[in-house]
């Protein structure tokens, strides 16, 4: 008998997630809170930056930007994303847009960021995403992505859908390598790769612990790439 998996996703993101996705942001749990930091340090956001949210979902990487600031829109292809980051964030800009077809001027940003977004893209659309972002950025800005490690335990584990399921829509979960490679191919210089712990209490400690010398214990993929001047 097979046992039931931990953590099973939806094939497709219904109003049920966006509004669980809200919530995480509102209530700032500890996903999101690493989230967060992760994204702070990666961006480096400063007053006055136009910063692109690639896949805003629920829009909370466009609202937590625009605190520092900065002039954001958040884009999604999900119709039910744009409507509902704008019923909890009014006052700012989100737009539905397929982030391969950006509906942007070239230059049009100083910075843009991609959170929990490209593990669901795959190879193809994932290097038009990047030769999107790369188009509409100025000369000098910065695309920073925030993604699954595919080679960490857990994402091991669903691979092999042993005891923690994978998410369907998962395509494009890939290693540090294989991201920095493709940001050179679309024209960007890597200038910043790092990764962060879970927020798993136990699990986190040894991340700590032997992160810095095994992949196997860096959750999350944190990479920076700079247009070219």
């Amino acid at each position: 008998m097979r046992l039931a998996l931990i953590g099973r996703a939806p094939a497709e993101y219904d109003r049920r997630f966006m509004e669980t996705m809200a919530r995480e942001y509102l209530d700032r749990t500890p996903w999101t809170e690493l989230r967060l930091a992760a994204v702070r340090d990666l961006v480096e956001p400063e007053p006055g930056d136009r910063v692109l949210d690639l896949g805003c979902a629920a829009g909370a990487i466009t609202h937590y930007l625009s605190s520092f600031g900065c002039e954001t829109i958040g884009v999604d292809a999900e119709p039910l994303a744009v409507e509902t980051a704008s019923s909890l964030f009014p006052k700012l800009h989100f737009e539905q847009a397929d982030v391969t077809a950006l509906p942007y001027g070239d230059g049009s940003f100083d910075k843009a960021v991609a959170a929990d977004l490209v593990e669901h893209l795959d190879d193809s659309a994932f290097a038009a995403m990047l030769a999107e972002a790369n188009r509409v950025l100025v000369r000098g800005g910065t695309l920073s992505v925030y993604t699954p490690n595919r080679r960490h335990l857990v994402e091991r584990l669903k691979a092999r859908e042993l005891l923690l399921a994978q998410n369907p829509t998962h395509v494009g979960v890939r290693g540090a390598q294989e991201l920095a490679d493709a940001f050179g191919r679309a024209g960007f210089v890597v200038d910043r790769q790092e990764w962060r712990t879970s927020f798993f209490r136990g699990l986190r400690t040894v991340e700590r612990i032997a992160g810095p010398r095994l992949d196997l214990f860096r959750y999350r993929l944190c990479v920076r790439g700079r247009k070219l001047l």
